[in-house]
């Protein structure tokens, strides 16, 4: 049975994955919970799995488990963010956060396309700036395995550009739409490339 690992982005947790999570029930699946919305729960199984890794969560398992990875499938990913955003940004957010975190995490999702005009009740506003401090420094090499890059041309978060510096030597899946929130946009697009590359392992 592979073991499938699912690392969600900045801002959001579990939840990103809930159109996809039953596409893989037959699998061996751990979700990732960075403890920015919801509990933290960060268990990774022994042995080699295949990673699936939705922005930060890109970074997050090229950064800690390289090694452990047979696969790995970006989804609006990156290996770093700091040297293609402007480091304003991220230190305006940190502010924002600090003033009013649930305006600023509201903003960061209409940025990303997908509004939560009821916010996160279970947001945690100091995993959310330390969050921010990762992308801010953290820095990845990308893994010499099989990789299958998803983005969107629509996406203001990680755009066209950084993703095609990041990632010129892949074969970039683009879509014209689907924004920053592709595994919830895009959910059956996403589906359909994860099983592709999957079988194809």
């Amino acid at each position: 049975m592979t073991q499938i690992v699912f690392a969600h982005g900045w801002g959001s947790g579990t939840f990103v994955w809930d159109k996809m999570r039953t596409a893989f029930e037959g699998h061996d699946i751990y979700m990732i919970n960075m403890g920015f919305v919801g509990d933290e729960k960060m268990e990774v199984p022994d042995g080699q799995f295949i990673g699936i890794g939705h922005s930060l969560g890109g970074l997050w398992l090229m950064k800690h488990y390289s090694d452990q990875m047979i696969g790995f499938i970006s989804i609006a990913s990156f290996n770093c963010f700091h040297n293609h955003i402007p480091h304003q940004i991220l230190n305006m957010m940190k502010r924002n956060m600090v003033k009013d975190s649930t305006k600023q995490l509201l903003d960061f999702w209409h940025h990303a396309g997908l509004d939560q005009p009821n916010g996160f009740k279970d947001s945690h506003p100091a995993k959310l700036i330390e969050g921010l401090g990762w992308l801010s420094k953290w820095e990845a090499d990308i893994p010499a395995i099989p990789i299958k890059v998803l983005a969107a041309r629509d996406d203001h978060i990680v755009p066209k550009k950084m993703t095609h510096d990041i990632w010129q030597d892949y074969d970039i899946e683009w879509r014209e739409d689907g924004g920053h929130m592709l595994p919830l946009t895009q959910s059956e697009w996403c589906i359909q490339q994860t099983k592709e590359f999957i079988n194809a392992l």
